[in-house]
């Protein structure tokens, strides 16, 4: 099982794209070679499934799903993307899985969950970020937003990538970090308003 970094930990260290391609190469003859990727990006992956879903569980079972994926898929990998960029993009259709799954169980009542009015700023942003408190209100800002924030902050992805996966140029997808950033910030701060 991989090992779980706090939120508030430093991005993941930049993917050298050459040890990748190399990488693959190997998984794609030998199965067991897949571990080094594994060990390299599970990190990556689960920090971004756990900015996106909020729960440390369900994380970790959606980071194994999207691994499990990725060995299979693996032998139709024909490296037109860099490899990270593959693989976030399982993650990401992981994550839309379990939310269109969760949408068929929910109530809409229960769908959207509320913040708690116990959430403090500082806890929220401090050492020890609450993570169900963030993908919470990563919830209440434009989806594409959200998911542009959680790709270059959680997953560690250079614009370009996030560029090519969403299907957005650089310039745009710039704006919705920053916008997305600013939209998160408001809603940290009614948290910080609301409290006694």
């Amino acid at each position: 099982m991989f090992t779980t970094q706090e939120i508030g930990a430093p991005n993941p260290p930049p993917v050298s794209l050459d040890d990748d391609l190399a990488l693959v190469r190997q998984a794609q003859q030998n199965n067991e070679a897949f571990a080094e990727l594994y060990q390299r990006h599970a990190n990556r992956v689960y920090r971004y499934l756990l900015a996106r879903v909020g729960n440390v569980h369900e994380a970790q079972d959606l980071t194994s799903q999207t691994f499990m994926a990725a060995m299979e898929g693996l032998p139709r990998f024909r490296h037109q993307t860099p490899f990270v960029a593959w693989l976030m993009g399982i993650a990401r259709h992981k994550a839309v899985d379990y939310f269109r799954s969760r949408r068929l169980e929910q109530e809409l009542e229960t769908a959207v969950p509320l913040p708690s009015p116990t959430d403090h700023l500082d806890h929220v942003v401090g050492q020890a970020m609450d993570i169900e408190t963030v993908a919470r209100k990563l919830q209440t800002i434009a989806p594409d937003r959200a998911e542009a924030i959680t790709l270059r902050l959680f997953a560690g992805l250079e614009v370009a990538e996030i560029a090519r996966m969403m299907e957005k140029n650089e310039a745009a997808v710039r704006m919705l970090v920053f916008r997305g950033l600013r939209d998160l910030q408001a809603q940290l701060g009614q948290s910080e308003e609301t409290q006694p």
